[in-house]
């Protein structure tokens, strides 16, 4: 019984964009993933010292609970969470997912590199390489690791 609610629960997360009641990503049919592509082989370009280091604070999250607003330590939202893990190395980012958008440099989805901040409506996560990234998905499930599904767009911090 518990393999299958794990199963069940594995597969509910790669197949959705954020989980259940986010609200966005599954409104439109999308292209063939090519960071999901990625997690077939082993090649990502490489990434700065400091992107290393805020994938090891994220990856070191995982398991922490969701709270609307939260930038830690103990619960975060999606770009609290972002925030955070580029503050930990120094580098200042704008506070909302919407304000992320609109002031970094964005990065074509094929230039990817882990470190980068993945973007959906009203969501973004930390890619961490592979055809992966973590954020902070929903109140059900906290801050995960997950495969990069259908982001809409990729940003990269300014001073990293």
């Amino acid at each position: 019984m518990v393999l299958s609610k794990i199963r069940i629960f594995t597969v509910l997360l790669a197949t959705s964009v954020c989980g259940i009641g986010c609200g966005h990503g599954s409104e439109r049919a999308l292209p063939k993933n090519a960071l999901l592509a990625r997690a077939q082989v082993a090649w990502d370009p490489a990434t700065t010292p400091r992107g290393q280091e805020a994938m090891n604070f994220v990856n070191a999250q995982v398991g922490r609970r969701y709270c609307w607003g939260g930038t830690g330590p103990t619960c975060f939202d999606c770009s609290g969470l972002v925030n955070a893990a580029w503050s930990s190395v120094g580098v200042r980012l704008p506070r909302t997912s919407e304000d992320l958008a609109e002031k970094l440099p964005e990065v074509a989805l094929e230039d990817v590199r882990p470190g980068d901040i993945l973007w959906w409506p009203g969501h973004v996560g930390l890619y961490v390489g592979r055809g992966w990234v973590v954020d902070a998905l929903d109140s059900d499930h906290g801050v995960v690791r997950r495969p990069a599904r259908d982001p809409y767009r990729a940003f990269r911090p300014i001073g990293e």
